[in-house]
């Protein structure tokens, strides 16, 4: 008799709890949260958990997204994601624990096929690819500091795109400026792997180069015309989306604004509080006492 047998009549929720979790768990391997330790282990707990319980066929299915997500992110430039695999591999041991045990396999395979085709030696070679590059030039926009260039740097291109509106493409020029202000902050702040942070990269590195990309594959005669939902044109919705992260990255910024500020406050009232005791002191220790005659 296994957990679940003793649950009674609640495991028949663990087994819907356990589809959900499939589902949970596939969205968030194969999202940029896939990147993370935190994201794939707090999946893989969420798995491991419903297995105990009485789900024990919940691991099997897993397992294979597994696969896949080792298959995405190991081969070529895997070290972004070096933290997601951890946690992916410590997660294969638990599920393999738990009943799939075919998973060693096709695993140790896969590792195989990793290592042959060089997967150790890119981490090697990385310093020399960099040496390699030449220095980038910080491009300096009027009245924003210079922020450090993002792995990332498709909204550059997509700036200078003619194929886009040129609405599009100031909107795209404004998402730069604003997301690399907003991680510079972020990280002035300490708030790395905030969610915060995660949003603003998100923003960045895939919705709105998604968005982009989705107009990019409409007809170019059709794309600025035809309407496509409710009257809208292919222009029109890019637009909307794009104005839609803009206020998501402005509203980042200004949480940031107001946390910052906070310090700023709390030393204005120190201030404030220290000085003018001072000026009170010094004022009692200069008044001349009443009874003291001018002679």
């Amino acid at each position: 008799m296994d957990l679940g047998d003793l649950l009674g009549p609640l495991g028949w929720t663990v087994q819907v709890a356990a589809a959900f979790a499939i589902a949970f768990f596939a969205r968030t391997v194969f999202s940029p949260e896939g990147k993370t330790f935190a994201g794939v282990a707090r999946a893989s707990a969420v798995i491991a958990l419903l297995a105990v319980l009485g789900a024990a066929w919940v691991v099997h299915p897993a397992a294979g997204m597994l696969l896949g997500f080792f298959g995405s992110r190991a081969f070529g430039n895997w070290r972004p994601a070096q933290p997601g695999l951890v946690a992916g591999l410590l997660a294969a041991v638990v599920f393999m624990a738990l009943g799939a045990g075919w998973l060693i396999y096709p695993l140790f395979f896969m590792g195989l096929a990793w290592a042959v085709s060089g997967g150790f030696g890119q981490r090697e070679r990385a310093p020399q690819a960099e040496a390699a590059r030449p220095p980038e030039l910080p491009s300096q926009v009027p009245g924003v500091s210079l922020f450090k260039s993002a792995p990332d740097d498709r909204l550059n291109g997509y700036v200078q795109d003619a194929r886009l509106p040129a609405d599009a493409r100031a909107q795209l020029a404004a998402l730069n400026i604003r997301t690399r202000e907003a991680l510079d902050l972020l990280r002035g702040q300490g708030q790395q792997g905030s969610e915060a942070e995660y949003l603003t990269r998100a923003v960045r590195e895939e919705y709105a180069p998604n968005a982009v990309e989705a107009y990019l594959k409409l007809p170019r005669t059709l794309a600025d015309t035809a309407p496509l939902q409710d009257g809208k044109t292919g222009r029109a919705l890019l637009v909307e989306q794009l104005e839609l992260l803009l206020d998501g990255v402005q509203d980042v910024l200004n949480t940031a604004l107001q946390s910052g500020g906070q310090e700023l406050l709390t030393h204005g009232r120190f201030l404030r509080d220290r000085f003018a005791r001072t000026t009170v002191n010094l004022a009692d220790d200069l008044r001349v006492p009443a009874e003291v005659k001018v002679r």
